[in-house]
């Protein structure tokens, strides 16, 4: 296992954790969801809550900031409620276009 997969694998084990019951889904996106990421490249995630996603994003950076500091690896962790990814899936925002093509969900 590599050390992204590592901080990957970390990152979710933590969230999942911590606040399983208001997790809706994780989605890994962006460069590395692809397979074209660079060495120097961050993992990109979304989180969608069923709770306050001011307070999720605050312990989902948490997390991400204990990783980078144990591993070294830069998790750009974003959260939204399940209103807003609702929203943003209704009026088809560039963000949800982006998740709906390239988005895995992650377990």
């Amino acid at each position: 296992m590599n050390k992204k997969q590592e901080a990957l694998k970390q990152f979710v084990e933590k969230v999942k954790n911590k606040y399983d019951d208001k997790i809706e889904r994780i989605i890994l996106f962006g460069s590395y969801a692809r397979g074209e990421d660079k060495e120097e490249s961050d993992i990109d995630v979304l989180v969608i809550t069923h709770g306050d996603r001011f307070e999720m994003q605050k312990n989902i950076s948490g997390i991400a900031v204990d990783i980078l500091l144990k591993i070294g690896v830069y998790i750009s962790a974003k959260s939204v409620s399940t209103e807003e990814y609702d929203s943003m899936k209704k009026i088809k925002t560039g963000f949800y276009q982006n998740i709906a093509r390239e988005g895995v969900t992650v377990e």
